[in-house]
């Protein structure tokens, strides 16, 4: 356990340094914006959110809460600011969301609770930041969208909600962008990891069969009938959640599905988010931008 903390220190490290390294590629900006909101007020980092708002020439009305990802054990809020940026640039408000990360103690589903008191703290501020005129889009990139797609559905059904012992308001939700999403998470991982380096990954309850089905967002996706965008690449190291996405999905009208054929090794997982100036990531925000266009 102490080598696998070590591990997962060392990538913590090496992420931060790649995120400062990219940051002066982003010139100083003119959004308004509040960081480091507390929506619990504990002092933890991860209990903690960044919120932009677009400049007026331009700005949409639309908000995007985006979540990032980490396997469940790493990240933060502030790692998905090259992705806000470009977002904003083109008129969107975004709300860059963040949760306690599992530490093989705490479980899924305490994460899914963070990123929803995180929207419920946004939704209680509205006024305070300007988005009584917003429509809302969730966004989320590998474990992350696995929780942006869940968390919808169960705004959406009442009924998988109170399974879970969860009561949530109404949201004006337009669509879902699932960036190298993990879909499939009642099977994630069962057959090539150990037992564990589950229970690292997805906390205590990993053996939990009935649990993992109800934070599995293709337990409801039958029922649920928001505009839904998912993009992978060659070098998704998990492109089978995305192709396992869109063979459930392909046939509904408001799917769009963006799978981007690079040999390029920087053309990876989530590549749009953490390096968005790429060719191909200009390519898959481009498709995003515009599919949220037509769902509004």
């Amino acid at each position: 356990m102490k080598s696998g903390k070590f591990v997962v220190n060392a990538l913590k490290c090496f992420i931060k340094i790649d995120i400062k390294k990219r940051r002066p590629y982003y010139p100083p900006h003119t959004f308004r914006e509040w960081i480091n909101v507390p929506y619990v007020d504990d002092g933890d980092m991860h209990h903690a959110y960044d919120f932009y708002l677009a400049n007026e020439e331009n700005r949409k009305h639309v908000c995007l809460i985006d979540i990032h990802g980490g396997s469940y054990i790493i990240g933060d809020h502030q790692d998905n600011y090259p992705f806000a940026y470009e977002f904003l640039k083109r008129g969107y408000d975004v709300c860059l969301t963040d949760y306690v990360p599992n530490d093989g103690k705490r479980g899924t589903f305490d994460l899914v609770k963070d990123v929803i008191d995180n929207i419920f703290h946004l939704m209680k501020n509205k006024d305070k930041f300007d988005l009584a005129k917003d429509r809302f889009v969730i966004v989320g990139d590998s474990a992350g969208a696995h929780f942006a797609l869940l968390i919808a559905e169960l705004f959406k059904n009442k009924k998988a909600a109170k399974g879970l012992g969860l009561e949530l308001p109404y949201i004006d939700i337009s669509s879902v962008i699932l960036i190298c999403p993990v879909y499939d998470y009642e099977n994630l991982g069962k057959w090539n990891m150990t037992n564990s380096g589950l229970k690292r990954m997805l906390g205590p309850s990993y053996h939990d069969a009935e649990m993992r089905k109800k934070l599995s967002p293709n337990t409801y996706i039958e029922s649920f009938n928001l505009p839904i965008f998912v993009s992978t690449c060659k070098h998704d190291f998990i492109r089978e959640e995305s192709l396992h996405a869109y063979s459930d999905l392909k046939d509904r009208n408001n799917f769009v599905f963006v799978d981007i054929d690079s040999d390029s090794k920087k053309v990876r997982h989530v590549h749009n988010v953490t390096h968005p100036n790429l060719e191909e990531s200009i390519k898959v925000n481009d498709a995003i931008d515009q599919f949220i266009s037509k769902n509004l």
